[in-house]
């Protein structure tokens, strides 16, 4: 896409961008039908080459209006300027499919446009019936809220038609010698378009030199499992000038944040508690992907008389999207603190920068793991029993009425969810949970090394 000055959309353009290993090819496809043999469906594309360059020369502009369908609603009208330098060459400009898409983008600015002023007279017209001196048939107040109702939900229609299309856009910045020229692109959906940035951040990092061992594999190794991990970057949590601190447990998770066109926006937060033994700060992080996943600092939550042994999300009752409830804190997602002073601390998991604490558990013992499955949060104590909580009949967490199960003396150092189930394990003994019933339903033992031949023993509950 080329836009003038004023950020309408002057020109379109064919391409095709090809991402290799180390470079980005941008190619126009040529042979058309009339150009080729009619009769044989097995005519290849030919691809000439408009420009390419390395991937470390390749940036993508994420969080600007820039030359997008927001920018065109604000202009008077839909002309074509002369059109701008970003292409030395030409192209198939007056091409069907490249004024179909043209068109489109200019009918639903244009439409847009004519909605917002039929919106602003209607409002004109509604605030001016009061002042009429007789009463007329159907121009009432009412008929004209009904028809600014039917504007607004247009408008906001619209919108959402705007949003994924202007989402639709790649905006790169490449870097020629000595000057950064833009370039913007009109994937297919918003989906293709993450994905090629995915893949572009992807292809950055490995051939950054901290991830070359990461090409290296050994010549015995005949399959590889899975993608090796990629390095990206490090940073530091927290740090005391007087005491040694690790970063021993988190927790992150997605939920859908409403904007103010009144779309969905996923947003990822990590959770990082650093502790020197004694106390712990609980770093809170939003994640940002661009060229590279960032992680902002919104905020640390400091615990100074204990710390924190386990961090748990728990998801709340409205499918992922967040919510601030004050009647019903319970209901909304929620991130479970587990410390080492037999508490459990809640906190709200969105906004979690205002650090927003909902409620505490108190228990018996300390706690040492839990976890959140099958609709309940199970938590291992150091007494070797596991309190499981769940949600009373007002779908809040009933915090203060858990039920205990028993497995053993030595402390609960490890809880993983399986499939309708959980395994428990405490001293030598590991156990399976069913989950819905909380009941053991068998039980091993851990043998000691010495006797490699068995290593553990398996008994049925």
């Amino acid at each position: 896409l080329e836009f003038n000055s004023a950020g309408q959309i002057s020109r379109t353009k064919g391409r095709r961008l090809l991402l290799l290993n180390d470079r980005v090819v941008c190619v126009t496809v040529t042979g058309r039908p009339s150009e080729t043999d009619v009769g044989n469906n097995n005519q290849m594309e030919r691809l000439s080459l408009k420009w390419s360059a390395h991937v470390s020369e390749v940036e993508v502009v994420e969080g600007t209006s820039t030359g997008t369908l927001a920018r065109l609603t604000s202009a008077n009208t839909l002309t074509n300027p002369k059109k701008t330098s970003l292409g030395k060459t030409n192209s198939t400009a007056n091409s069907t499919s490249n004024s179909v898409d043209k068109q489109m983008a200019e009918n639903l600015a244009q439409d847009m446009g004519d909605l917002m002023h039929d919106f602003d007279v209607v409002s004109r017209i509604n605030s001016m019936i009061g002042t009429l001196k007789c009463s007329y048939p159907g121009l009432t107040s009412d008929s004209m809220a009904g028809i600014m109702d039917q504007i607004q939900k247009s408008i906001r229609q619209k919108d959402d038609e705007m949003s994924w299309l202007d989402k639709s856009c790649l905006q790169l910045v490449v870097k020629r010698k000595d000057k950064a020229e833009p370039l913007t692109f009109q994937m297919r959906s918003p989906a293709v378009k993450q994905d090629w940035v995915v893949e572009l951040r992807l292809a950055r990092l490995a051939l950054d030199p901290n991830n070359s061992p990461g090409w290296d594999i050994l010549e015995h190794t005949k399959s590889i499992t899975g993608r090796l991990p990629l390095y990206v970057k490090h940073l530091s949590c927290y740090h005391s000038e007087t005491k040694n601190t690790e970063i021993v447990n988190g927790t992150s998770y997605t939920l859908l944040v409403p904007t103010p066109t009144r779309t969905l926006r996923p947003v990822t937060y990590v959770w990082a508690n650093a502790t020197d033994g004694i106390s712990s700060h609980i770093k809170i992080y939003s994640v940002q992907v661009n060229q590279q996943i960032a992680l902002k600092d919104l905020g640390t939550t400091v615990l100074s008389s204990c710390c924190a042994r386990s961090i748990v999300y728990v998801p709340g009752t409205s499918g992922g999207v967040a919510q601030s409830n004050s009647d019903n804190p319970l209901r909304t997602d929620l991130v479970w603190i587990a410390t080492d002073d037999r508490r459990i601390l809640l906190y709200a998991a969105s906004d979690p920068e205002k650090g927003f604490e909902v409620g505490r558990i108190v228990l018996p013992v300390d706690p040492s793991c839990q976890i959140y499955h099958c609709g309940k949060v199970f938590v291992g104590l150091v007494n070797g029993s596991v309190s499981v909580f769940r949600r009373d009949h007002t779908v809040n967490w009933d915090l203060n009425n858990p039920q205990n199960i028993v497995l053993g003396s030595d402390p609960i150092t490890c809880l993983i969810p399986i499939s309708g189930a959980l395994y428990a394990s405490t001293g030598r003994k590991i156990l399976m949970l069913d989950a819905w019933s909380n009941s053991v339903v068998r039980s091993f033992t851990a043998n000691l090394e010495e006797n490699p031949a068995s290593t553990f023993q398996g008994s049925m509950a």
